[in-house]
């Protein structure tokens, strides 16, 4: 994966954890939220100056947005990471379930 999709995955990631939607960071980073969507996409690449204001808005320090996972974690770290995102995310975890009950015929 190249570094343009890693860096959005993460920015994606963080934001999803803040419980937060595109609009709220565009906004304060000066961005669309259709511009964030393809930062997130790894379709564009940010600036210094954009990529600073992003770690304001994530409230995040910068290395941060590079702590790419790696393959070879440790599964209870990712399952622990996901659980995080689903206790953040309400109605992920609402849609997970329904998801869940409709697989379970």
């Amino acid at each position: 994966m190249n570094i343009k999709k890693q860096l959005g995955n993460r920015i994606r990631e963080i934001r999803i954890n803040c419980s937060l939607t595109q609009e709220a960071p565009a906004e304060k980073v000066n961005l669309s939220p259709k511009s964030l969507s393809q930062i997130e996409l790894g379709n564009n690449f940010v600036s210094a100056e954009t990529l600073d204001s992003l770690c304001k808005a994530l409230k995040i320090n910068p290395k941060a947005l590079f702590e790419f996972e790696n393959p070879d974690t440790d599964k209870a770290d990712y399952i622990n990471e996901r659980a995080k995102r689903l206790e953040n995310n309400p109605a992920l975890l609402k849609t997970i379930y329904k998801i869940v009950i409709a697989l379970d015929y």
